[in-house]
């Protein structure tokens, strides 16, 4: 039997380029990376990086959002939710997904450490970092916490509440270099990520039924 292999479309130069520079960047972070690693990494002629890009900043600015859709899409907050989901469901699938972006070991674990390094070491991009990528993960969280309390709530107790659930999911990413150091491994298998995400849910859960509680 004859069997047809689909090949791998040849990648054109600036595809080549943003995939070594997603790499790179994540990797090393912005200041560090160079214009000349990137093209050597991608097998490219050294101003390419200008011809495609214009810069180094504006390639870093191509290279996160890139990085970042493919997280999202590869991962989303809302998948596989049942179709009348609970808030434990929400709080589950949100702390699953963003675990799965952080521990991937492909593409779609790059996001997560350009993100750490952009929060070690700040660049102008972090503002359009900051709308782009992480306020609508804030939002969507924000939504879920307001359909659960219902009625009236207050809006400060509604930020901390924000904050305490995607700050037990970003610990994860911030403290990778401690994990290695304690546990002698970074990555994290799919059973851990799924304990974890259920951990997350059901701690959040009891504290937004103690504040829903107290109203």
């Amino acid at each position: 039997m004859n069997v047809l292999i689909m090949e791998k479309p040849k990648q054109s130069t600036r595809e080549r380029v943003l995939d070594a520079a997603c790499a790179i960047f994540a990797e090393k972070g912005f200041r560090d990376a160079t214009v000349a690693e990137i093209c050597e990494a991608a097998e490219a002629n050294i101003a390419a990086v200008n011809y495609h890009f214009g810069d180094k900043e504006k390639l870093y600015d191509e290279v996160w959002r890139h990085a970042f859709t493919i997280a999202a899409t590869t991962y989303p907050l809302e998948g596989g939710l049942p179709e009348e989901p609970t808030i434990e469901d929400c709080l589950y699938r949100f702390a699953s997904a963003i675990l799965h972006r952080i521990f991937s070991e492909d593409e779609a674990g790059r996001f997560a450490k350009l993100l750490c390094r952009e929060m070690a070491s700040p660049t102008l991009a972090l503002d359009r970092i900051a709308k782009e990528a992480l306020f609508p993960q804030n939002q969507y969280m924000g939504n879920v916490i307001k359909e659960f309390l219902g009625g009236d709530f207050n809006e400060q107790q509604l930020q901390l509440c924000k904050h305490n659930i995607i700050g037990q999911c970003a610990f994860y990413n911030f403290s990778r270099p401690l994990r290695v150091r304690m546990i002698g491994k970074e990555p994290m298998a799919e059973e851990e990520i799924d304990r974890i995400a259920r951990n997350i849910a059901r701690f959040s859960l009891g504290g937004l039924k103690e504040i829903k509680n107290d109203e």
